[in-house]
């Protein structure tokens, strides 16, 4: 097939005749690669219409033929955006890219919104935990929850364990309903309606009365949120100096692991007795499991509770956990009948008798953690000003 020919055919598809046909030279095409060519005209006609943008020639003398006319003088380039070529250049794209990927890994400072975390900075946590059940720590969470309000500060009491229990060692405040029925369960509920002012002094979150299949759907959102509690916590917007208690399940659970994952401080409660001795290893290791990393973690105490100087095997288990913990025994609270008529008036032990042993001994360790949690402030504010 000749060229002649193949102009024919494509004049016969595309409509018109081959002697309007005129071949451009490549030789007279311009193609710039300066700036100053951006300023060069590019004129287009499409039968004979006038494009947007693009001035239009006058039409051929056959209008029925579209012609595509280009000005030998005139060459079609993309827009120039900078004078600096080099912007453009595979080093300057480099550049580029790089620049654009240091703001998305470095957002700025004020965009970011303050954790959870950092909100609740200016408080303090305290789990109480124990390796198994029956050791009186739900009993010691309220009475230490009590004795910290009697320091002067404010308290939270919050209780994490399905059992509900926590709310049976206060007394509501006069004027003040049970409430029983709401619950840090129901996540829906605002905290500060669904919790009890206590004539104590102490805020009590109870757990909340609710069948199995809530309970199930509750710890089902603990789990697949593990920062739950510390946006519940932050979100009360305690006064600075707050100090919030925890009362948890024995053992592993969802629940231990929530209040860990923000508690400052751990408060193991064990009898001194053979089955709890055997059982603090399990409780210590996962302690560690659900702190580590955390640099607001204070450590680990211990808390003897129902120590019975009349039985030698009591004393004898006391003097070894004293002997290997050490200064991690936060104190002893002795055996006392008292503690048990206490729960039976709805109160905790300091409101009910307070001339008793055991008031004097959850005393002691009250003012043992105030110690702990003032030794821990001035090292964060030490470390904070040599910054």
């Amino acid at each position: 097939m000749s060229l002649s020919n193949d102009i024919s055919g494509l004049f016969k598809w595309f409509g018109g005749r081959p002697e309007h046909y005129q071949e451009i030279p490549h030789n007279d095409l311009q193609y710039a690669d300066q700036e100053s060519s951006a300023h060069e005209s590019a004129e287009v006609d499409v039968a004979g219409g006038d494009a947007q943008g693009v001035h239009a020639q006058k039409p051929v003398d056959d209008a029925e033929t579209p012609v595509l006319k280009i000005k030998r003088s005139s060459t079609i380039v993309a827009p120039v955006v900078s004078s600096d070529a080099s912007v453009w250049s595979s080093t300057g794209l480099q550049e580029l890219l790089a620049e654009r990927a240091r703001r998305e890994v470095s957002p700025s400072v004020e965009a970011e919104a303050p954790s959870a975390q950092s909100l609740l900075e200016r408080v303090k946590v305290i789990a109480v935990v124990s390796a198994k059940g029956g050791v009186g720590k739900t009993t010691l969470s309220a009475s230490l929850a009590s004795a910290m309000q009697r320091a002067g500060r404010p308290v939270v009491a919050l209780d994490l364990d399905p059992q509900n229990a926590l709310q049976h060692h206060f007394k509501a405040r006069v004027g003040v309903g049970s409430c029983s029925a709401l619950g840090i369960a129901h996540a829906e509920q605002d905290w500060h309606v669904c919790g009890m002012p206590s004539d104590s002094g102490v805020f009590v979150l109870p757990y909340g009365d609710i069948d199995e299949v809530r309970r199930l759907d509750f710890e089902q959102q603990l789990s697949i949120t593990p920062d739950w509690l510390a946006q519940r916590l932050a979100a009360m917007d305690l006064e600075e100096g707050a100090v919030v208690f925890i009362d948890t399940p024995p053992g592993p659970s969802i629940y231990l692991r929530q209040a860990l994952s923000v508690a400052n401080e751990a408060v193991v409660v064990s009898l001194a007795d053979a089955a709890s001795y055997t059982a603090l290893p399990r409780i210590e290791g996962l302690i560690q499991a659900y702190t580590a990393g955390r640099k607001s973690f204070m450590g680990t105490t211990y808390l003897i509770n129902q120590v019975d100087e009349a039985r030698k095997l009591s004393r004898d288990i006391t003097c070894i956990l004293q002997e290997l913990l050490g200064k991690k025994v936060l104190g002893l609270v002795h055996h006392d009948p008292s503690i048990g008529d206490a729960l039976a008036y709805n109160r905790n032990i300091l409101e009910h008798d307070p001339q008793s042993v055991a008031s004097g001994d959850i005393l002691d360790c009250s003012g043992a953690l105030v110690t702990r949690i003032a030794a821990a402030t001035a090292v964060c504010v030490q470390q904070y000003e040599s910054r």
